[in-house]
């Protein structure tokens, strides 16, 4: 097991410069962040993965030089999910566990956002962390991964890496299994960097 496995947020849902990844590296501890983004321009590529809705890669030249990762929300089109995609966003698993066991062996990746907590109450919070605890068990069961992210819609809503944990311990996960299996799925997962000839 890797020593210290990076920590990954791979939801950040708002345009990011060289300067703000420095200050989600140095301040936060992140140490690669998802960009759900249309226009990225960051120098340090190694600490960004795209991600991409697989009816936008063919029109995404920004993916030139970056990982990245096709991704949709589990609720649009549910019935179409499986083939070609790294990743789900998952709110409930409720209905899901069909899901789980038709992708068994595909390794996908189903996203929780902590940004979904911010208007609930507190029955919703508890109901959320059994959720939560519940994906995970399906993840395990059925070889997937869980992920979770900040889904920061700005600056404020990013979460540090000593939260992240915090979260982790209360689902009963221990963090430095979940980042190193983290860390090994997405390299297993990687589509590779598409470079730009032209």
């Amino acid at each position: 097991m890797t020593q210290n496995p990076g920590i990954i947020d791979l939801s950040v849902n708002f345009e990011c410069d060289d300067q703000t990844i420095a200050f989600i590296r140095e301040f936060l501890c992140i140490s690669k962040i998802g960009l759900v983004s249309k226009g990225v321009n960051i120098s340090n590529r190694d600490s960004v993965v795209l991600k991409i809705k697989k009816s936008d890669i063919h029109k995404t030249k920004e993916t030139y030089g970056y990982t990245y990762l096709v991704y949709e929300n589990l609720d649009d089109r549910i019935d179409q999910k499986g083939a070609g995609y790294d990743v789900l966003e998952v709110d409930s698993p409720i209905h899901y566990r069909s899901m789980f066991q038709k992708l068994a062996g595909k390794n996908m990746g189903f996203e929780i956002l902590i940004s979904n907590l911010k208007y609930r109450n507190s029955y919703e919070v508890g109901k959320w962390f059994s959720d939560v605890k519940y994906i995970h068990y399906l993840c395990k069961k059925y070889g997937h991964q869980l992920i979770l992210s900040s889904g920061a819609s700005n600056i404020y809503d990013l979460i540090s890496a000593k939260l992240f944990n915090s979260f982790l311990v209360k689902l009963d996960i221990l963090p430095r299994e979940y980042w190193f299996s983290l860390n090994k799925w997405l390299e297993d997962k990687n589509r590779g960097i598409v470079y730009d000839f032209n």
